[in-house]
């Protein structure tokens, strides 16, 4: 009888909760505020239209086009960004207003002050009251249309700005058909994504009586006859192919302009997504965080195909597509490949298998795997090529979802991409990872491409042969070349050295938005990989039994995140928000770090890092997100992590345990076994003290089904034991991988010698080296040696096992004599992070790239720059010409200098101006560029001073308009 009692209670309380309407719990608000970068407005699951009020024109926290504490609205536009770190979109801007109003996009013109005590803001549902003409705004919207509602008071002439010059930069524009009861027009703009196509068509409620052109044709004012209710009704399409596209969709979404019933269907579409997580909990502000967190995840990616079929490809061209697996785009996939997609495969496996065909037309049109796609644009925005692990994971959890064409195709796709080069893929397949001479950020891309040759190589395992994996093993432990035993951390190298000074908190241009601290576990691929490279560099007081040796290191060197000054050093970074210590859960690098405890065998660790990230760092007020929500990546890991798990390998289907907030979950996935999480979770329960994944005990990390069932026990202490055997099949380290040596003192540029101390990582092993290229009988290694002429050093390190000798590829470093008698005195402070490697690097003899990342550039923001170059007597002969090479990335907001004025002296005190070296480039050319200034045929000195002028704040076109600009300097070049 009780059994049946319960199960009776069950199956009423599934019906209770099945019968719930979910979009009450989502509340769109939630990240508009701080740096969240979301938007309010209405949107469907995955809807091309995001129709949502625009009330800022520039700068970073109005990425979306809306930030909470505004207090004036531009318009209402149809294209919206959530959560981006770069501003995009508000294409085709709709502003009611009366009369004839005065078409600029301000205070003074069409746009209007409103209360946000008028704002109402819920799923499907935007509405507000502009305070300039009294007149109510209501906003929702279907898959490819948004519709609006205008309501004028008594009294008044309604007239509808469309305004097309919104925001982007306008390539061409125009409205190309006016009808009785609507129009028709087209927008292609630059902004972040190049070229970027819009093609609108939209209708009218009530007729139009008349229309006026602003100046520049960019800009229309639709007139009206007021209707007895004052209610104009708008309903408005848009595509990325052609105005008949743009109709298609009108024609095909059409709804009557019945706002009641579109908003209802609106809502019926996000109750049938969100419904595939059922929660269960007392607590409806987690409620709210959650659904909205799970709303947040549906926004993007964006559909990007009309109803007939066609889409514009990435190759620009209107292509025909699959109508059963329509186009989508953004694709924020250094972001998403973390939790958004495994969310995604595991809950909307529907929608991931269209993304995962996206990327593969999209390769097929751009020769190469999308990388931070936009609008049909690659940005090259992040780094890594991230859609790999992504497909990975769908192609190992559901290989039967794809025939055996797609997946031969896809893993084309991803061979052609990891050869392609880009990111300095192959420099990892060459030289064992990037040097920071090869490129910026290259410790976060030595890493990242590491983790994406781990995904190839599970797929090479899964689908390939033996041969292949046995190859391919190597290139996903790459990443641990650039780990220096000597300071615990992933470090830049940069002529088989690693870089000196080093600052683990240093915010710098070796690592993609982050420090060393951020970057110490981000080979999330290969955890015990990271463990091994961790137990070799840690302290020697800490020797134990090898065993616990290791959990006992890596406990320690998370508490030294955790438990911590969240004091940086270095690059300002907007993005490092969310901090714990040095932990910045506002960024997306060390998202997995909590669950790392569970591997040093301390789980409560793990559960009380992730609860308080929960409780703190999300909340259901607008600045309830600590950073960008980045397409639904902050807000994939909430949910997650709320069920009590996440994926700390975002490939394979495997989750690492964390610590639930509701006392039940369901995953209810059309087709297929629902997934149930239990708990007996009471008020003030923050500790799991035994968990069960189908019956078997406390495991850290588990392998997620459909149709598994999971139960949680709570308790208001730590209290959780678990099996060693499962933490030991964690730490196990499978490769035989041989870490490169490399050179621990020297310097490649010196004054008359330097000498040379070489090092290896592996225990037991032996260095080999020659100098010079022509030499190729190599002696071994024993003590430091000096090097007193430009020459080359070529060395390798070896060992034996089991008889056989292995050992490293060979490698190369330069070394250069600096020029004799000359001395530079910089007057002017640049920024420590871009420092070009010493006070001294304008004449060391490197030349920068084009790549400001470089690490050869000095950089200095908002100053005139003096430098004091000083020539002894043996450069008491005729000098030919002096120059000094300026770049100019103006995106990054680096700008060529006004001018360069030479002064000269003769004795170090007195100097006269003898010359000014001007250009004539535009500031706004986006073009990288390095431009010398120089002086020619110059009259005898021995003192050189040099005064570069900053060009000002950037100009009023740039997107960084009134911030100071960057003067970027590199190699002072004398001629004889």
């Amino acid at each position: 009888m009780n059994s049946i009692r319960f199960i009776l209670c069950f199956l009423f309380l599934f019906a209770a909760i099945s019968a719930q309407d979910l979009s009450t719990f989502v509340d769109p608000r939630i990240g508009t505020d701080a740096h969240g970068h979301t938007f309010p407005g209405p949107t469907m699951p995955f809807g091309m239209v995001q129709l949502s009020p625009d009330t800022r024109l520039e700068g970073w926290d109005g990425c979306s086009g809306y930030h909470n504490s505004d207090l004036t609205i531009h318009g209402f536009s149809h294209t919206h960004l959530s959560g981006t770190g770069c501003s995009d979109y508000g294409d085709i801007l709709l502003m009611p207003t009366v009369s004839n109003p005065d078409l600029t996009n301000g205070s003074s013109g069409y746009a209007s002050s409103f209360q946000k005590s008028n704002e109402i803001i819920k799923l499907g549902l935007y509405s507000v009251k502009l305070d300039k003409h009294g007149i109510q705004v209501r906003l929702t919207s279907t898959l490819r249309t948004g519709m609006h509602e205008y309501t004028y008071p008594n009294g008044t002439e309604p007239s509808l700005v469309i305004d097309l010059a919104h925001r982007d930069k306008v390539v061409r524009a125009g409205f190309t058909e006016f009808i009785a009861d609507g129009v028709s027009g087209y927008r292609v703009s630059n902004a972040w994504a190049k070229e970027q196509h819009i093609y609108f068509a939209l209708k009218t409620s009530v007729p139009i009586k008349r229309h006026e052109y602003s100046s520049d044709s960019l800009k229309v004012v639709l007139f009206f006859d007021r209707p007895a209710n004052g209610k104009i009704l708008v309903q408005c399409a848009i595509s990325a192919v052609d105005e008949r596209g743009a109709q298609s969709n009108l024609q095909s979404e059409w709804a009557g302009f019945n706002f009641e019933k579109t908003f209802k269907e609106n809502v019926t579409e996000w109750n049938k997504m969100l419904s595939r997580i059922k929660v269960e909990t007392k607590d409806i502000k987690k409620k709210r965080i959650f659904y909205t967190a799970l709303y947040h995840c549906l926004v993007a990616p964006n559909l990007y195909q009309d109803v007939d079929g066609r889409y514009r490809g990435m190759d620009l061209k209107v292509h025909k597509g699959d109508l059963n697996n329509p186009r989508y785009t953004v694709f924020s996939l250094w972001d998403t490949y973390r939790a958004a997609h495994p969310l995604y495969q595991l809950v909307y496996p529907d929608y991931n298998r269209k993304f995962i065909l996206t990327f593969l037309g999209q390769y097929k049109e751009a020769g190469r795997l999308p990388v931070w796609e936009l609008a049909g644009n690659e940005t090259f925005c992040m780094i890594g090529n991230h859609s790999i692990p992504v497909i990975a994971d769908a192609l190992l959890q559901s290989p039967q979802s794809y025939t055996s064409k797609e997946k031969q195709d896809l893993i084309e796709a991803i061979e052609a991409t990891l050869f392609k080069n880009e990111f300095c893929s192959q420099s990892i397949f060459r030289t064992g990872y990037i040097s920071s001479d090869q490129a910026g950020e290259s410790v976060s891309k030595t890493i990242e491409n590491s983790l994406d040759y781990a995904a190839y190589e599970k797929l090479v395992e899964q689908f390939g042969n033996k041969d292949q994996k046995d190859s391919l093993i190597y290139y996903s432990s790459y990443y641990k070349n650039i780990f220096n035993e000597l300071t615990g951390h992933f470090q830049a190298k940069q002529n088989q050295m690693f870089i000196s000074p080093f600052n683990p908190r240093e915010v710098n241009h070796h690592y993609t938005e982050a420090n060393a601290n951020q970057y110490l576990f981000g080979a999330h691929h290969d955890v015990a990989g990271m463990i091994e490279c961790i137990s070799r560099g840690f302290e020697a007081k800490y020797h134990r039994n090898p065993f616990m040796d290791r959990r006992l290191k890596l406990e320690l060197r998370l508490d030294s995140i955790f438990y911590t000054t969240s004091i940086m050093t270095g690059r300002e970074q907007a993005d490092i928000t969310g901090t714990i210590g040095q932990y910045a859960h506002g960024n997306e690098p060390s998202h997995h770090y909590a669950y790392l405890y569970n591997y040093s065998g301390k789980s409560y660790k793990a559960q009380k890092i992730v609860n308080k990230i929960m409780t703190e760092l999300y909340t259901d007020e607008p600045n309830g997100l600590c950073g960008n929500e980045d397409c639904g990546q902050m807000s994939a890991w909430y949910v997650f992590s709320s069920m009590g798990f996440y994926p700390v390998v975002p490939f394979g289907g495997m989750m690492d345990l964390g610590i639930p907030q509701f006392s039940s979950v369901q995953i209810s996935v059309p087709g297929k076994p629902i997934i149930s999480i239990a708990t007996d979770r009471k008020q003030g329960d923050t500790y799991v003290s035994s968990f069960l994944h189908n019956a078997r005990a406390n495991q850290i990390r588990f392998p997620l089904k459909y149709g598994d069932k999971l139960f949680y026990q709570m308790s208001l202490k730590p209290g959780m034991n678990i099996f060693e055997d499962d933490i030991h099949k964690c730490l196990i380290e499978e490769t035989d991988f041989m870490p490169l040596p490399y050179i621990m003192e020297g310097e490649s540029y010196f004054n008359e010698n330097t000498m040379i101390t070489l090092k290896s990582p592996i225990e037991k092993s032996e260095i080999h080296y020659y100098i010079g290229d022509n030499s190729k009988t190599y002696v071994k290694y024993e003590d430091p040696f000096p090097i007193s002429t430009n020459t080359s050093l070529h060395f390798r390190s070896c060992r034996t096992v089991e008889g056989e000798k292995e050992c490293t590829p060979w490698l190369t470093s330069q070394f250069k004599q600096r020029p004799q008698g000359i001395s530079l005195q910089v007057l002017t402070e640049y920024a420590p992070q871009y420092s070009g490697g010493s006070r001294s690097a304008l004449i060391d003899g490197q030349n920068g790239s084009s790549d400001f990342h470089d690490g050869k550039w000095q950089g200095t923001q908002g100053e005139n720059i003096e430098l004091i170059l000083s020539l002894d007597e043996s450069w008491n002969k005729e000098i030919s010409s002096i120059k000094i090479n300026a770049l100019q990335d103006s995106r990054s907001w680096i700008i060529l200098p006004e001018q360069v004025e030479f002064f000269t002296s003769t004795d170090g005190e007195t100097y006269q101006s003898v010359y000014i070296a001007k250009h004539q480039i535009d500031p706004m050319d986006e073009k990288k560029i390095i431009h010398s200034f120089e002086y020619k045929n110059p009259v005898k000195f021995s003192n050189l001073k040099l005064v570069i002028k900053n060009s000002g704040q950037l100009p009023s076109s740039h997107i960084g308009a009134g911030g100071n600009s960057w003067i970027f300097l590199d190699e002072i070049n004398i001629g004889n």
